[in-house]
């Protein structure tokens, strides 16, 4: 299933502040509740990546993700498994935001493409075996998920639901889940005035239902990575294009005003 970035307003200003890279001072929320864990070795990777390839038909084209033997705090492709009684009965795949900061810097943005990669996590595929469906497993991974990643620091987690009981999932987990006529946009500030132009991002549905959907993780100071959409085709480059993109959630204090200016 497709999916395409583009600048919504390339003047404003090319670069971003260094302390917008260490994403300001993240506020942690929630304790990490042990819901599974990730993989510790070799044979648990390959066991809940095949049971995810199995179950659901997941976008990353990259090699299995290491086991994560030594945790140093950062965000990294990872597979999470739950087991009961020594059977795998559910398991996720999340990831580093690497595709999506690929926006920011091929518009030049580099430092808030680098804070994409670092502070944005997306979980990738989520499944539960057919006969353990309908027990709140799902939403109970999803939850770990996100605060496995708010422990590694990330402000934002995306997701890409791609039926409706994904969608469903999503919204119990208090993500907040996109039309799909609609491009989900972010944009990086500080102290509420815009530091890079909003990227777009949309799900094509030539391949059946596709949405994206988020949710923030922690809040920051003074900088902030906000989230909008706008209408689909993505919007051209003008004053009033612009001020038609709804800002819907973001990491920093919430400005007066519904738009992304």
């Amino acid at each position: 299933m497709g999916s395409d970035h583009r600048t919504t307003s390339p003047g404003i200003g090319d670069g971003i502040k260094n302390p917008l890279r260490r994403a300001a001072r993240v506020q942690r929320v929630d304790p990490l509740i042990p819901v599974g864990w990730p993989v510790r070795d070799e044979a648990e990777a390959q066991e809940v990546w095949s049971f995810l390839s199995e179950e659901i038909e997941h976008r990353w084209n990259g090699s299995i993700p290491d086991p994560l033997v030594e945790d140093d705090g950062t965000l990294r492709p990872t597979l999470i498994g739950l087991w009961s009684e020594g059977r795998l009965i559910g398991g996720a795949f999340v990831r580093p935001a690497i595709e999506e900061a690929a926006g920011f810097a091929a518009n030049g943005w580099e430092n808030a493409a680098q804070v994409v990669r670092e502070r944005v996590c997306v979980t990738e595929a989520i499944a539960v075996r057919r006969e353990c469906r309908g027990k709140g497993i799902g939403l109970q991974i999803k939850g770990y998920c996100d605060a496995w990643a708010r422990e590694h620091h990330a402000l934002l987690m995306l997701s890409i639901p791609t039926n409706d009981g994904a969608r469903h999932l999503n919204e119990k987990a208090g993500h907040t889940v996109l039309d799909t006529d609609v491009s989900m946009v972010l944009q990086f500030t500080c102290d509420g005035k815009p530091v890079t132009g909003g990227v777009t991002f949309h799900r094509e549905q030539t391949e059946g239902y596709s949405a994206w959907a988020f949710k923030v993780l922690a809040k920051t100071h003074g900088a902030a990575l906000r989230v909008g959409q706008c209408p689909h085709p993505a919007v051209e480059a003008s004053t009033e294009d612009h001020n038609s993109i709804i800002r819907l959630d973001g990491t920093g204090e919430a400005p007066k005003i519904d738009t992304i200016a």
